[in-house]
């Protein structure tokens, strides 16, 4: 089983364009939230769009779940992922974060987007 997720793991960061297409972004979430080498989170206090977000790094490839409002009520967010996340986007969103959570996101965040489906 062991063998089989490091073949999977390779197969996916070794070919992120391509065989990130084939997977689902659940499966992509799945695999980031489960398998990662650390993990670092920000709670977003005052935004009106973000609950929280949380900073992962697996085999050198940076990963960030947002946890997304849905209305001024939702206090737990649905998560959507985004890869190819340098460390230095993730301390430029954080530092920025402070005086517009949203704001930092669409500028070092939103762009992006895993490939996947």
């Amino acid at each position: 089983m062991k063998k089989i997720i490091i073949v999977l793991a390779v197969l996916f960061f070794g070919c992120i364009d391509s065989y990130s297409q084939s997977m689902s972004c659940q499966e992509v979430f799945d695999i980031v939230t489960s398998k990662y080498d650390r993990k670092e989170s920000t709670t977003c206090f005052g935004s009106t769009m973000l609950v929280k977000v949380d900073y992962y790094t697996l085999d050198n490839n940076g990963f960030v779940v947002a946890y997304i409002k849905s209305n001024d009520y939702d206090f737990s967010g649905k998560p959507y992922i985004f890869c190819g996340i340098s460390s230095m986007t993730w301390i430029n969103f954080k530092v920025y974060g402070m005086n517009g959570w949203g704001e930092a996101f669409h500028k070092y965040i939103m762009d992006y987007k895993c490939n996947c489906k």
